[in-house]
């Protein structure tokens, strides 16, 4: 399978082709457009069932399904895009991994690729309890998306890294973690916790340019709707 990025960094697009018996697993919803000759079905629990609903662990109905796509014939495409506006990346699990990554990032892994959750408490490592910090693994190729721009970074035994978690989208599993209230960023201005992960040891960090959760107090500070509003309801979820 070949696979090229177009569109980005603002709007970027996966766009793969495939040769006969290739598979690509992706998110729910994460299809643009493919061949007549590309099937497309849904697993549970990354194909095996309920035991693998349980072995994920994974946070939501969205990450309990993911779309396979299976080309027919050789030269069928397929193209996926994000839910949100910005930038798609590849990472060679293989040779990078085991890497964690921001659930929301997950755009669409090789079948070699497995995917568990990463932490008992992942649940709250995020301002959005609907993210979960997921393990990748195995071999292969994973396809991540970013709010924005994306900024790999290489942390070394001599420089920590902090970083607003809100920002965070991977990092390499080598590096050690801990988190820490920083009253000085922008979520403890919108009323969130403040909370930012410190990166020491070595191994690299992906990070988005955008906090998508700064974006969803913005646009809800503009709704319009209610008692006594004369427009719409604007749900800030429609932009993302």
């Amino acid at each position: 399978m070949q696979h090229h990025i177009e569109k980005g960094p603002s709007y970027a697009v996966l766009q793969t082709t495939m040769e006969r018996g290739d598979r690509l697993m992706a998110e729910t919803g994460a299809m643009i457009s493919r061949s007549e000759s590309v099937r497309a079905d849904a697993e549970v629990g990354g194909g095996e069932g309920i035991g693998g609903m349980i072995k994920s662990a994974v946070s939501s109905s969205k990450d309990l399904v993911e779309n396979v796509f299976e080309a027919g014939a050789d030269g069928a495409e397929l193209t996926l895009a994000p839910d949100h506006p910005g930038d798609v990346f590849a990472v060679d699990v293989g040779q990078d991994g085991p890497i964690k990554v921001n659930s929301g990032s997950t755009l669409a892994w090789e079948p070699t690729v497995e995917r568990s959750s990463a932490f008992n408490d992942a649940g709250g490592f995020f301002s959005s309890g609907s993210l979960r910090v997921l393990e990748l693994s195995g071999t292969g190729q994973a396809f991540l998306s970013a709010y924005g721009s994306i900024i790999e970074t290489e942390v070394t035994a001599d420089d920590a890294m902090v970083v607003d978690t809100d920002h965070l989208i991977a990092w390499t599993d080598g590096l050690s973690i801990s988190r820490e209230q920083d009253g000085s960023i922008k979520s403890t201005m919108l009323g969130g916790e403040g909370i930012v992960s410190k990166f020491s040891g070595r191994g690299s960090v992906w990070i988005q340019t955008r906090d998508p959760a700064v974006f969803r107090a913005a646009a809800g500070g503009g709704t319009q709707g209610g008692d006594g509003g004369d427009g719409p309801t604007i749900d800030p979820s429609d932009f993302l």
